[in-house]
């Protein structure tokens, strides 16, 4: 048994459902994938794409990002009702969103999905926010300030609540290996590229009309990582793939990312798209 990672697939390109379909239907029956997020807003969409995994793998796991908590209609009253149904179509196909221990013997580990957000700058000393020179002013182009809409509950803090979620999954004492994953970003140095990792394409963190660091992620979930003493942590959502190991535990990033991210580095093959995690076979990209 195998288990692969990618995420941030955004299966709304059509480019990208394609490459997903392409995938072989044989090579994977015995093998775990986990998704960390940003497949779709769309819950039509998200569904197409997980049976696209779910007839190739045997186990799928999820946990959604910020596409999947966009508001695009009525549909929802807010984001965290959007959320509650996401896992609910996630369990009526049979893709975890829940801790599972998978595999036999040697083979055997914890999968243990971490739902997450992000801390702005101002919002806590957990922020990955990093000041930078000429520093741009049009933030409010981030699409979540439009689309993502919290309940209107007095102190309610987006990454508190996700994270408090996950505090039985943190806790529970096993025997056997885990590996963790999450869709926001652990770590403020996991930004930025490091020598002897392939080059990628513009700059860390990319620069647009938003410094990327305010959205990125908490280090709260750095502390939940730690606390569940994970071998392997999964993560998304910049789309820079990296592979690292800190104090001990590997960080991994598989992005699809967007088509134009891919232009000009196409993905040679659909098999091309998945990370193998473990068993561990690591180096730095």
């Amino acid at each position: 048994m195998r288990v692969f990672a990618i995420s941030d697939v955004h299966a709304d390109f059509r480019d990208n459902l394609q490459q997903l379909a392409q995938l072989s239907t044989q090579s994977y029956r015995e093998d775990a994938l986990i998704v960390a997020g940003d497949v779709s807003h769309d819950l039509a969409v998200l569904g197409q794409t997980l049976r696209i995994f779910l007839e190739r793998f045997r186990h799928v796991f999820f946990v959604p990002g910020n596409h999947e908590l966009w508001i695009r209609a009525d549909q929802h009253r807010n984001s965290v009702e959007k959320f509650r149904d996401v896992l609910r179509l996630c369990e009526s196909l049979g893709v975890h969103t829940g801790p599972e221990v998978i595999g036999l013997g040697q083979e055997r580990v914890r999968i243990v999905p971490l739902f997450s957000w992000y801390a702005r700058p101002g919002e806590g000393s957990d922020s990955l926010y990093r000041e930078r020179g000429a520093e741009e002013a049009a933030e409010s182009v981030w699409a979540d300030d439009y689309l993502v809409k919290w309940p209107e509950l007095e102190n309610f803090r987006p990454v508190q609540f996700f994270l408090d979620m996950n505090g039985p999954r943190v806790s529970a004492e096993h025997a056997v290996s885990a590996i963790s994953f999450s869709h926001f970003l652990p770590r403020q140095d996991l930004m930025f590229a490091v020598a002897g990792e392939a080059p990628q394409p513009g700059p860390d963190p990319p620069r647009g009309a938003f410094n990327f660091s305010s959205v990125a992620g908490s280090t709260l979930i750095e502390q939940q990582i730690r606390r569940l003493g994970s071998r392997v942590h999964v993560y998304g959502h910049q789309h820079r793939n990296r592979c690292r190991c800190y104090d001990g535990i590997w960080y991994v990033s598989n992005c699809l990312g967007y088509p134009e991210e891919r232009s000009g580095q196409r993905v040679p093959s659909a098999a091309a798209v998945l990370k193998v995690i473990w068993p561990e076979q690591f180096s730095m990209l």
